[in-house]
């Protein structure tokens, strides 16, 4: 009924409720309505009461905001008096905001009608400005008396949500309605690889997607940084210089420059565009573990084997510097302002973001491997040396998931969140197989082959709809994420495996001697 009525079918509805002898709103709810979107305020005022607004917090705030229109419109009338008296005599006595009373006093001054609806946000008496009003008041309203506003709507929205909600495989964002149940595919990802990227000569162990998706950027043993395009995933730059491996990356947050650290104790700054290196940074004793910017785009921090963090600016050098225990990994929450660093045993160890005083640690039973900060910054995972996957809540400081299956040695696996909305947990095993769990049911959903030996680290980006896993096998492999109806998954397989073919055929890849698998955790 309240839809028929929303969109203007006034006979329909009024036939309906002859027919079925049920009334959208009772007469006072009505009545109410009505002298709202009339302007009939002392009609408004009258039947509060009636319609079960008669606490007096309640009664106050709904009266506050009938007065305010009705000065409003006052003012649009040019009835400065009247107004006047109204914000000194009412409004004044129903709240306690004085700096809104000070805005609204300031509207007195408006020359013309015009310049008061643009100095107030407010569309006038003809505009939609009392259906505001009466939306703001049905808060105020059981809503057994008064249905609340676009009901059926919201009630569409929240049945398509609840699909999406439980549905354990929804990877990407997807169009679906009610007509029929949401069903994602089998899987979350095709069993066929997008594609296969070969170009570097030793064993791959960082990847990380640019936060606009258009790039990958992986980091090797061979002592090279690749940068390649998520358009085709063609060869952009190879980014020459460190003089030992390389082995984490972080992207601006514009995407237009990357961080390289490597073994030989320095940062690197790679322009983008050009892929020049702007500026090395040496400050560090032992091998760079891991590097993060911070959110202002000059400035990032730095963790290493030599137990100290280091924070540093784009255009100079150190700035700000403390002693930690020996840093294995690292990741910050630029929201909560935390940074956890985790050491070469099985502590996490917590700081405050802007000052780095140490706040407290999380223990874990075994030595810590890698972490991996959920996108809304709550939930960090660590991967440890005895095979485990935990998830951790940061706000309550518990851990709350475990997630197992995998091989996981003396190496170091870098796992990630990921699909819409994190809804997975991602890693490697070192018998090169990549393993999804869901993450609130810490369900295994797939086991995927691609590689031939151990896969080192892995990384998800929304805007490129991709998985990436870098591997000891010197490849990397590029996972579409999937979502359609399990008929669809043919014609989107037979595409991927095109594309990959047509691909593999321009690439290039420098094998050397096959190599046995190492270690890249520097040893305490």
């Amino acid at each position: 009924m309240q839809e028929l009525h929303d969109r203007g079918f006034v006979d329909t509805l009024s036939l309906l409720e002859k027919e079925s002898g049920f009334t959208l709103e009772d007469e006072p709810i009505a009545r109410f309505r009505a002298s709202i979107l009339a302007g009939n305020w002392s009609e408004v005022e009258q039947t509060l009461s009636s319609i079960g607004i008669d606490c007096e917090d309640t009664r106050n705030a709904a009266l506050f905001a009938i007065k305010k229109q009705q000065f409003l419109e006052l003012l649009e009338e040019r009835k400065l008096k009247q107004a006047l008296l109204i914000l000194q005599n009412e409004l004044s006595t129903l709240t306690q905001d004085i700096p809104q009373l000070h805005r609204l006093s300031s509207l007195l001054m408006c020359p013309s009608p015009e310049e008061l609806r643009a100095a107030a946000s407010w569309d006038g008496s003809e505009g939609r400005s009392r259906f505001h009003v009466l939306e703001s008041l049905q808060s105020y309203i059981s809503p057994g008396k008064m249905v609340p506003v676009h009901r059926m709507e919201t009630l569409f929205d929240q049945a398509i949500e609840w699909q999406s909600e439980v549905c354990e495989r929804h990877v990407v964002p997807a169009d679906h309605d009610l007509y029929a149940d949401h069903v994602c595919a089998s899987s979350v990802f095709p069993p066929e690889l997008l594609i296969t990227l070969r170009g570097h000569t030793d064993e791959v162990w960082y990847v990380a997607f640019s936060p606009d998706g258009r790039y990958l950027a992986s980091a090797s043993r061979d002592k090279t940084c690749i940068l390649w395009s998520t358009k085709d995933y063609s060869l952009v730059y190879k980014l020459e210089g460190h003089d030992g491996e390389v082995s984490y990356l972080s992207w601006s947050p514009n995407s237009k420059y990357l961080l390289s650290a490597s073994t030989d104790k320095t940062i690197r700054l790679w322009e983008v565009a050009s892929g020049e290196c702007k500026r090395t940074f040496a400050g560090h004793e032992e091998t760079v573990s891991s590097c993060k910017w911070l959110d202002d785009e000059e400035r990032f921090i730095t963790g290493s084997m030599d137990q100290k963090i280091l924070i540093w600016s784009t255009k100079s050098n150190i700035i700000k510097q403390i002693s930690s225990p020996r840093v294995h990994d690292m990741v910050i929450s630029l929201e909560s302002g935390l940074l956890l660093a985790a050491d070469n045993r099985t502590s996490i160890h917590v700081y405050d973001l802007s000052t780095l005083t140490f706040l407290y640690k999380l223990e874990e039973p075994t030595a810590i491997m890698s972490l991996a900060l959920s996108s809304n910054s709550r939930y960090c995972l660590t991967e440890l040396r005895n095979g485990s996957l935990h998830m951790w809540d940061l706000e309550t400081r518990t851990r709350v998931r475990d997630f197992s299956g995998h091989i996981q040695g003396s190496y170091v696996i870098r796992c990630t969140f990921a699909g819409l909305e994190d809804r997975f947990v991602a890693t490697g095993s070192e018998d090169g197989t990549l393993f999804v769990w869901n993450r609130k049911t810490g369900r295994l959903l797939e086991r995927l082959k691609s590689h031939t030996k151990s896969i080192n680290g892995c990384a998800w980006s929304d805007k490129a709809a991709a998985l990436a896993t870098a591997a000891d096998d010197k490849t990397i492999c590029i996972w579409p994420a999937y979502h359609g109806a399990p008929s669809d998954m043919q014609s989107k397989n037979a595409a991927a495996s095109q594309q990959q073919n047509e691909s593999s055929s321009s690439a290039s890849l420098a094998d050397g001697d096959d190599r046995s698998m190492i270690s890249n955790v520097a040893d305490a």
